[in-house]
């Protein structure tokens, strides 16, 4: 073979090498597998948002109604029984000058202490309060207003219970009981987790509560109950 043709031979095999060369490290440096995108950070508003609505809720719930039902609450001292998360406790506090939100869980109170922070001064009329199941743990003569809202059934010992009710309130104070209807809705517990409106009525009764009015007509899947102390 001419010594022209093998050097031109030469060159060319050098740079197919070369290429090939060059392709396989770019094959080893590419990921075998692909990470997939991590969740978007949050941004400081939305963690600044409070959480004390619950638009689902809200919906059946209907509680612009119950809060017109409770009347002016300007210079009133309101009781939540049951708060849970303060779905109401927020509600009451931007009328009422003290709202005090009974509850059994600790955790419940954190974090209702937790939204305060993150709502501001409006709502530091909020005090949460643990409270045994049995007990109100309310001084005597200490609230105008009851509220006990889808917690009536899960009250133990309620023969004791709401004689101690009684005595928190104010002479004059109300109570307002909303639960659910004994039929077949979509929300609330069980049928055998409720309470008749007409058992609530007996049981206020021998605790002694006078004016007791049952409304059947204006929530759809709930009753209210209301009842003085005189």
């Amino acid at each position: 073979m001419p010594r022209a043709a093998l050097t031109i031979l030469l060159i060319v095999f050098t740079c197919w090498s070369c290429g090939s060369s060059d392709s396989k490290t770019k094959e080893k440096q590419e990921p075998i597998i692909k990470l997939k995108e991590g969740p978007k950070p949050v941004s400081i508003a939305d963690q600044l948002e409070p959480k004390i609505e619950d638009i689902e809720r809200t919906e059946w719930q209907n509680p612009d109604y119950i809060l017109d039902y409770l009347g002016d609450l300007s210079g009133k001292t309101v009781a939540d029984v049951g708060a849970g998360a303060g779905y109401f406790a927020f509600k009451l506090a931007r009328t009422a000058e003290k709202v005090i939100a009974l509850d059994i869980d600790p955790k419940a109170l954190e974090y209702i202490e937790s939204q305060k922070e993150i709502v501001g001064d409006w709502s530091s009329n909020i005090e949460a309060r643990l409270t045994p199941p049995d007990v109100p743990n309310l001084l005597s003569d200490e609230v105008d207003l009851v509220l006990i809202v889808n917690t009536y059934s899960y009250i133990p010992n309620k023969e004791t219970y709401f004689p101690r009710l009684l005595e928190g309130l104010k002479p004059g104070g109300k109570l307002i009981i909303v639960d659910f209807k004994i039929e077949d809705i979509p929300v609330g517990p069980a049928n055998e987790f409720k309470t008749a409106p007409k058992e609530v009525r007996s049981a206020l009764r021998k605790a002694n509560f006078k004016r007791i009015d049952i409304n059947e007509d204006n929530l759809k899947y709930q009753y209210i109950i209301s009842a003085e102390k005189r």
